[in-house]
């Protein structure tokens, strides 16, 4: 599996991370030195070191990536034990110390299980070697050394990796949040040029019908026609500008007009006032859409809004959608089964606790019915 590219950054911050630490190799460093004075062995030690070095800064630029290379790490890992073991060669008992390094790498590359299992190894070599290497006691500040460095060196590489992770998921939350403002974007301007527009065509082939018998009637649907379509232009405007609300009366008003466009009886309420202005919107979205869908595909003789303080019902007598009973939408989400038009409605039902039915009714016609809690 390849190495997953990772900003710059944090390939900085690991190398940073890794190196600040490599100041506590002084002690066995400067041990090996003065145990071997001549200058072949000394060029040894330095090399040892070196090679110490680099793997071991070479291990944390791992930590910024999500899938390294499966053998990096483990090979990085097993370079580094070499190289510790040959410290404590040099500089005899204090090369012990160089096992804290081995710790923190391994919180770089292993898993959290893993890392606790090797941490265990280097902590229980501390005490084992001296009990089978001549010359070499037992102490418990190098053992305690070994193991407070590991766990502190990986407590940090865990607190690295939530910190990118958290920050890798805000990215994502806001990307989602676009998305989703797009989509609620999309949607609104579907409800309002969806009904717009089949108003306008009905208008404009009731007008051509008009037009030879009737020309004045034919005159009055075409002027409708142009309203209808510089206030749809408008509608757009407002969407764009983030202002656009349903109001419950104008759409009441407007149904009316659509219907009797279409030929067909319209019996609404009279007045919206028994609805509360938190609701009012909402149930002008659901009119909206319900006399959209009715002048569209109903083909019905008669169509009704009723009105509660909690629900609105436009129904009509129309061919429907097919036998059965009514579907809940809250229950059936794909859009592929109900339209655009009815997905967008559900989702503003159900953001404010309500539920939204949709289907045929069983003495014939469609019914769309929206209930708000109290």
């Amino acid at each position: 599996m390849p190495e997953t590219q990772v900003p710059g950054r944090k390939r900085g911050r690991g190398l940073i991370f890794g190196a600040v630490w490599l100041i506590f190799l002084a002690s066995p460093v400067s041990e090996a030195l003065q145990r071997h004075p001549d200058a072949g062995m000394r060029a040894v030690v330095i090399a040892v070191t070196a090679v110490f070095c680099l793997l071991y800064i070479a291990i944390f630029p791992l930590l910024a990536a999500t899938a390294p290379a499966r053998w990096v790490g483990p090979a990085l890992l097993a370079g580094l034990a070499l190289t510790a073991g040959a410290f404590c060669l040099l500089a005899g008992e204090d090369g012990i110390f160089s096992f804290v390094f081995l710790g923190a790498a391994g919180g770089v590359v292993l898993s959290e299980r893993r890392s606790a299992l090797w941490t265990g190894t280097w902590v229980g070599l501390t005490v084992l070697l001296p009990l089978v290497v001549p010359g070499w006691t037992i102490e418990p500040s190098g053992t305690m050394s070994v193991l407070l460095g590991a766990m502190a060196a990986s407590g940090f590489v865990q607190l690295l990796r939530r910190n990118w992770e958290l920050r890798e998921a805000q990215s994502e939350i806001a990307r989602l949040a676009v998305a989703d403002e797009r989509l609620r974007f999309s949607r609104d301007l579907h409800d309002i040029l969806g009904h717009s527009l089949t108003v306008i065509t009905v208008k404009s082939e009731l007008a051509g019908r008009l037009v030879e018998g009737n020309p004045d009637r034919a005159a009055t649907e075409i002027a409708d026609v142009e309203r209808l379509a510089r206030e749809a232009l408008s509608d757009v405007r407002a969407t764009v500008a983030g202002y656009r609300a349903s109001s419950l009366a104008a759409e009441v008003s407007q149904a009316r007009r659509s219907l009797e466009a279409a030929g067909i009886t319209a019996v609404l309420p009279s007045a919206v006032d028994e609805v509360t202005g938190p609701h009012r919107d909402l149930f002008g979205w659901v009119v909206r859409e319900g006399i959209t869908n009715v002048v569209r595909h109903s083909k019905a003789a008669t169509c009704s809004v009723r009105l509660t303080a909690t629900s609105v019902e436009v129904v009509d007598d129309g061919v429907g959608v097919g036998a059965g009973a009514p579907f809940d939408l809250e229950h059936c989400p794909d859009a592929s089964h109900h339209g655009n038009g009815l997905t967008g409605l559900r989702e503003r039902v159900v953001a404010v606790g309500g539920t939204l039915l949709a289907g045929p009714r069983p003495e014939g016609g469609f019914r769309l019915r929206a209930e708000v809690p109290q």
